[in-house]
């Protein structure tokens, strides 16, 4: 059996054989998607709480900000006032408004608050 791979607005994609549901912007050889038994083909998995927006990345940073509002640092780990950016380069693919708490944190997972919204991160 072969990947499924369309045209997904001008950009590829990889769909899952048993519901076409996007597996990855991308081609890859993966055949299902994660509920199907395929594997998440991101390192990290960050899903908002109130609504369940599920958002993948293979590359995070915690960002600290200065007093008037630019970005001060880049971090490895989290902390109050700093903010979690998927894909962090010249743009970005997603950013949390500021931590207000850590709620839980051990191997592998952290849930956390920030100023409108609460997240989980799982990664591997």
């Amino acid at each position: 059996m072969k990947p499924i791979h369309k045209f997904n607005g001008g950009k590829g994609a990889t769909l899952c054989h048993k519901c076409s549901k996007i597996i990855t912007e991308g081609m890859t050889d993966d055949l299902y998607c994660e509920e199907h038994g395929g594997k998440y083909p991101f390192k990290y998995k960050l899903i908002r709480e109130r609504d369940g927006l599920t958002i993948g990345a293979n590359k995070i940073g915690w960002i600290e900000w200065s007093g008037n509002g630019s970005g001060k640092a880049m971090h490895e780990e989290p902390a109050i006032d700093r903010s979690l950016m998927l894909e962090p380069s010249i743009s970005y693919k997603w950013m949390t408004t500021t931590i207000t708490e850590i709620v839980e944190q051990r191997e592998g997972y952290i849930k956390f608050k920030t100023l409108n919204s609460i997240y989980e991160l799982k990664y591997e």
